[in-house]
């Protein structure tokens, strides 16, 4: 693994793990009103720090990304709700027997919401690295005209002399062509 790769899967990771953890402990201290404890927090940036390095080795989809952000976020709340303190757990929050299904439902929906955010972003990045391996040339026509029109590969037909071509009466208005027009054939 060159320096290159290992710092984007550092920074690809650093950006995961905060993502979920600020989202996670943003979530608990505004629906139980406890702070999270530091070892905890430590924890859960450690935590999803590592999972994230030993999966952005290569590309995920969306099915992965999301699911393991949404799996992160009941994760991350499971270690919050064990780590508060027991006058907080049991003054009439869930914690104490487990998540409620409304808490489940928000760390679910928050899971899936920041997850799809994490794959664009992840894609955007990707793209980029797609993009800096190219010319420049078609790199730059990319981004000017890639947005105008969509990118497909002329086709380039070449008449060989004397050589005759087929053409229907009902398909020849129909034929696209770009460049000049060609030479009349004779028959």
């Amino acid at each position: 693994m060159s320096a290159l790769e290992r710092v984007s899967r550092l920074a690809r990771a650093a950006v995961f793990a905060a993502v979920c953890v600020v989202v996670s402990a943003g979530g608990h201290v505004l629906a139980g009103g406890a702070p999270v404890a530091a070892p905890a927090l430590f924890l859960g940036v450690v935590a999803a720090f590592v999972l994230a390095f030993a999966l952005s080795g290569r590309e995920r989809g969306p099915e992965v990304v999301v699911g393991v952000t949404a799996t992160a976020q009941i994760l991350l709340h499971e270690l919050f709700a064990r780590s508060a303190p027991v006058a907080v757990a049991h003054a009439g929050h869930p914690h104490g027997e487990g998540p409620g299904a409304g808490m489940t439902v928000a760390h679910l929906v928050v899971g899936v919401v920041s997850g799809w955010w994490l794959y664009r972003g992840e894609s955007a990045f990707w793209l980029m690295v797609r993009l800096w391996g190219m010319a420049p040339l078609p790199k730059l026509r990319r981004l000017l005209v890639g947005a105008i029109e969509p990118l497909t590969t002329p086709v380039r037909v070449v008449l060989v002399a004397g050589a005759t071509t087929y053409r229907r009466p009902e398909l020849v208005r129909v034929v696209r062509r770009r460049g000049p027009p060609a030479p009349p054939v004779v028959h």
